[in-house]
């Protein structure tokens, strides 16, 4: 019984890095499966977006109402990946939105962003900014 013990925690050890190394594993097969599906826009600040209206998706009368929302305005990204978006005339959103819900909107022409476009302070979007939400809560 304490020769079983003693091996206990080397069998542990390689169990664990066997599930790691799985894991990795179905990572990388799930990301070259879906390749044509899996997209990261990476908008850049001033760029225009339209967001997916997923308000509207459980819903019975879905088939008349919008599914996107904007045109925005992508003012940044905060650490968790999710965009801080603005309305055309310069309101800030107050949470970001997933980076999942936001496509890119093609416009005809491209528009030039004063510094002071945002109805709130650079601190204000700082602060957005260093959140690490994700911005899939509704």
């Amino acid at each position: 019984r304490a020769i079983a013990l003693q091996k206990r925690d080397a069998q542990v050890e390689h169990l664990h890095s066997r599930v790691l190394q799985h894991r990795v594993e179905a990572a990388r097969r799930f990301e070259r499966d879906h390749a044509a599906t899996i997209r990261d826009f990476n908008f850049k600040r001033g760029d225009l977006v339209l967001v997916r209206n997923t308000k509207i998706e459980k819903s019975l009368n879905r088939k008349m109402r919008p599914r996107y929302l904007g045109p925005l305005i992508t003012v940044s990204r905060n650490r968790g990946g999710a965009y801080i978006l603005a309305e055309l005339d310069g309101t800030l959103f107050d949470r970001p939105f997933a980076a999942f819900r936001v496509i890119p909107y093609l416009a005809r022409k491209s528009i030039t962003l004063p510094a002071d476009f945002t109805d709130v302070g650079e601190a204000q979007v700082h602060r957005m900014e260093e959140q690490d939400d994700h911005g899939d809560d509704e």
